[in-house]
């Protein structure tokens, strides 16, 4: 079965449980299967870079898909992430920007921003994928980690079936790791091998 569409993966996972008999609820089980990958996944294919305009009290709007901040530059500086809680203890004053922080559904910034013409903020954090569906058959998740969907689907049907979910769990741990390994090479490969100092 291909799984690179919504209705392949549906049939991809009707055959692997060899069961004809759960077709409504296998999308109960891709959601299930989606939302664990939301929680766990964080590769460049999920960046997403965005210029940040701020309102009057110096705060801006996360944007709807927003899953998790990657890196947040002032004129191509990296700002610093901190807590709320230490931001807010400090002595408010305006100027070039040092630290950022989430406060519900908003970014704060210290000192609070002052913007010129030409300066800018921007921001590159990792992105909800739209979920699948028959009027979305496809995203990049699901072009890029299809095992990730079938593993995840696979052990939310045993749970639902009340199986052993051991087998499909560690097949789903063993595709996981090796994305993040992949990932973690990806960022690095070009850069500068480090030689250690010995003392």
């Amino acid at each position: 079965m291909s799984l690179n569409t919504y209705s392949g993966l549906k049939a991809s996972i009707a055959n692997w449980l060899n069961r004809e008999d759960i077709a409504n609820e296998i999308p109960d089980f891709i959601s299930l299967a989606e939302s664990r990958i939301a929680h766990e996944v964080r590769l460049p294919t999920l960046e997403k870079k965005v210029l940040i305009s701020l309102d009057t009290e110096g705060y801006t709007t996360i944007p709807v898909d927003f899953l998790e901040a990657k890196d947040v530059f002032f004129n191509d500086k990296p700002l610093e992430r901190r807590s709320l809680a230490e931001i807010k203890s400090y002595e408010p004053y305006s100027g070039i920007p040092i630290y950022f922080a989430r406060e519900v559904g908003k970014l704060t910034f210290f000192p609070k921003p002052t913007m010129g013409a030409t300066d800018k903020l921007e921001m590159i954090y990792y992105q909800q994928v739209a979920s699948l569906s028959d009027s979305a058959p496809t995203n990049v998740l699901l072009s890029t980690v299809p095992e990730l969907y079938l593993y995840g689907s696979l052990v939310e049907a045993a749970n639902f079936l009340g199986s052993d979910s051991s087998q499909w769990e560690m097949n789903y741990q063993t595709a996981y790791n090796r994305i993040v390994q992949h990932s973690r090479d990806s960022e690095g490969s070009g850069s500068t091998v480090q030689i250690a100092n010995g003392y």
